[in-house]
Formats: C-alpha cells, structure tokens, sequence
C-alpha cells in the first residue's frame, strides 16, 4: 500500500497538472467578428485580462500571412479584408502561446457587392435616398427597388445589426470561458478532497489494527 507521503505526491501533481491545463486563468484567447469589410476583435487572457502585448497575425485560408497587426491598450484590433473569403485570426504572445478564431467568407459578404468589391461605409440605415423623396410621381416600384435594393443601404443595415449583436458574442464567448475555469478549479478542490479522505481511511485503518 502506498506511503502517506507518496498520496500527497500524486496528489500534488496531478493538481499541478491541472493548474498547467491551458483552460485556466492565463489561457490566451482571441475573437473576433466581421463588421462591413472589417474584421474587428480582441485577444485576452481567459480570466480577463488583456493581452496587450500579444501580436496579431491575419492569415487566408491556405494559411499565406496577409496582415500583422499589434492590439492596442486594451487588446482590440482591427483590418480591413481586401475579398470576402475566410480568415483566420491568431494570437501569439512573447512566451509562444496562441489562439484563434475563424471568420468565415458569409460573415464578410455584406462589407462586399456583387462583384467583390468594397461597399461604402457612409451609408445611413435611416436615410432614405433623396431622389425617392424629391419625385413624388415616381411609381411604388421604382421607390421600392432605389429602397430595398441599394447595396449601401443593405450593407449599413447589416453593419448596425453586427454592432448590436457583438457585445453579445463577447459576454458568451468570456463567460464560457469562466465556467471552463470553474469546472477546472472545482476538479482540483474535488481530487485534494478524495486525496485527504483516503489518507484519514488509511490513518483510521492503523488505529484500529493496532
């Protein structure tokens, strides 16, 4: 049967294991999300801190580098996408830690017409276009189409939808990795319980055969 020191042993390094795990607070992580043509984000660290420091690379799908960027005080970031194909986002830190995060070619394709190009960023989802308002006899169809169809028009309305909702995907993305830290913390508080009631078994054991 194995000593009381060498529990503890297995004990502390299993712990110490765990406390390595990359699920805990020093976890670097990345997100980032598509805004128009521009793909925004920010790298951090999983108990929340932000990785300032951190270099951000911007890669295409074949893995070719098409951008480095650095975060700013608070580890955002930002670049503008030159064609609505996937990309991949990845966090590097001095000590050689890294995380990504894909944004995917749909997500871009509302900063992006038809033909690929670059949709202007001054359109106002609540201008209405003047000629619309400035014909009074033009026909329902015509003031529906210069409405509904004008890809600026579109594309703004798209962007302020991606505004509201990033907030969102950030608190989600953060607090998913809260509870990782948690299901771990709890894991090491589980496996020093077990560790101490075996000890006081095998202690309780001594007793009684003496």
């Amino acid at each position: 049967m194995p000593s009381r020191r060498g529990t503890l042993r297995l004990a502390a390094t299993i712990a110490l294991s765990m406390l390595g795990s990359p699920a805990l607070a020093h976890k670097l992580q990345v997100f980032a999300f598509a805004e128009g043509p521009r793909i925004g984000g920010s790298a951090y660290f999983a108990g929340g801190g932000a990785a300032s420091g951190a270099r951000i690379e911007v890669l295409d799908a074949d893995g070719a580098k098409l951008a480095e960027l650095a975060p700013d005080g608070e580890g955002r970031f930002v670049y503008s996408a030159q064609a609505p194909v996937d990309h991949l986002i990845r966090a590097i830190t001095g000590d050689g830690h890294q995380a990504e995060w894909r944004v995917s070619a749909a997500e871009l394709a509302a900063g992006f017409g038809s033909q690929g190009t670059v949709v202007g960023d001054g359109a106002n989802p609540d201008q209405i276009p003047v000629s619309v308002i400035a014909d009074p006899d033009a026909s329902t169809a015509a003031r529906r189409s210069a409405v509904d169809l004008d890809p600026a028009l579109e594309s703004a309305i798209e962007r302020a939808v991606a505004r509201q909702i990033r907030p969102l995907r950030e608190q989600l993305v953060a607090a998913q990795d809260r509870v990782r830290l948690q299901d771990i913390l709890g894991g090491i508080g589980y496996i020093i319980g077990l560790t101490g009631l075996a000890l006081w078994w095998k202690s309780r054991r001594r007793s009684n055969s003496a």
